[in-house]
């Protein structure tokens, strides 16, 4: 992998965030790939416990090659291993998994590490790239109360979205077509999601239904076009519009 130019700049303005395995029952991650890109996927991670290295340093160069094209962004999933051989330009570890600093000593160092938090002392403490706030919606398992939209308002609160120098965060969890008016109304303008897109039978029309919500949001919120010129150092390169596969 090389860097990527304007991969903090991109990260800033990223919007939709794509939690997939590597559809080994479905065969046709590669398509399923572009599909969910062209829908207007910002950040696309491979994440699959079940998957051998293998299979996730093949999925993870699929989806760098179709990403390159779309100017989107891969990310590796909470392997260190699989991130270190592909060389990957973003990681992101889980709240109980490796920590940031041990991501950044494997990693190329332009590489950038995201971590997830499920409560308001992580979501103060945590240095990184990019947060994961949440889960959001979902049941309760084991006892563990989910933190829900008031992680989200809290997450709005501390890291303000058109604050230049804060961390980027995305609410994540049960997030879909369904619940997204709701975390956006809560402060969130970044989500990551996963069954909405992945077991869509229109993957890219999925995404570029939840797109729009978001792209809405960004508009509507004040401070946020400041914001995106500030990220890219004027503007340059700025484009917020769904992608279009050509011919359409």
């Amino acid at each position: 992998m090389t860097a990527l130019m304007g991969l903090t700049s991109r990260l800033k303005v990223a919007k939709l965030h794509l939690i997939t395995d590597v559809r080994r029952e479905q065969g046709d991650f590669r398509e399923f790939v572009v599909e969910a890109l062209h829908g207007g996927v910002d950040l696309l991670q491979v994440r699959d416990a079940r998957a051998s290295e293998e299979e996730l340093a093949e999925a993870l160069a699929i989806a760098q090659s179709a990403a390159l094209q779309l100017n989107a962004t891969v990310v590796a999933g909470t392997s260190l291993s699989v991130a270190e051989r592909f060389r990957a330009d973003v990681v992101h570890v889980g709240a109980a998994g490796s920590s940031v600093d041990s991501a950044r000593r494997v990693l190329p160092q332009h590489s950038l590490v995201g971590r997830s938090v499920h409560d308001s002392a992580a979501l103060r403490k945590t240095r990184a790239d990019y947060l994961m706030v949440g889960p959001v919606f979902g049941e309760s398992f084991e006892g563990v109360r989910f933190p829900g939209l008031d992680l989200v308002r809290d997450a709005a609160a501390t890291h303000r979205v058109d604050d230049p120098r804060g961390t980027p965060w995305f609410a994540v969890g049960g997030i879909d077509a369904g619940t997204i008016e709701r975390v956006v109304e809560a402060g969130a303008l970044r989500v990551a999601v996963s069954s909405a897109i992945t077991r869509a039978a229109d993957p890219q029309s999925s995404a570029a239904a939840l797109k729009k919500v978001l792209l809405e949001a960004w508009g509507r919120t004040p401070g946020m076009e400041e914001y995106a010129l500030k990220a890219f150092g004027g503007g340059q390169g700025l484009s917020f519009a769904p992608r279009r596969v050509a011919g359409s």
